[in-house]
């Protein structure tokens, strides 16, 4: 029976519309897209957020820590630098599906998560 219930599921998966299962996530190439679409914009991970500033600057609080560092883009990449607590460098692959941002660390190889808007 539960062999039945699992080809069912499937059978029925496959007759979705493939637009169910698509990925609305178009990925950032260039700065000027990158400023016009995040620049001076409060973006959110859960209770943490930041604002990447148009001098090229980063401020923000993550996990209760005041955050600060700089940014630049470099070969299709967000690069930024944090001066503040974790102290380090990371450049990000960056997709937007229009109103959320899904960054990826290590160049797209690392971990992604979706910063948000709110309103």
């Amino acid at each position: 029976m539960k062999r039945l219930l699992s080809i069912g599921l499937a059978m029925a998966c496959l007759a979705l519309p493939t637009s169910v299962f698509a990925d609305d996530y178009k990925a950032i190439k260039s700065e000027s897209q990158f400023k016009e679409l995040v620049i001076g914009k409060k973006l959110w991970l859960k209770n943490n957020h930041f604002t990447a500033k148009a001098n090229g600057k980063v401020v923000g609080n993550f996990n209760g820590n005041r955050m600060k560092g700089s940014w630049v883009w470099r070969d299709g990449y967000w690069c930024r630098t944090l001066t503040t607590h974790s102290q380090n460098t990371d450049c990000q692959k960056w997709e937007t599906n229009g109103s959320d941002f899904r960054v990826s660390r290590e160049k797209g190889s690392g971990t992604s998560f979706i910063y948000t808007l709110k309103k």
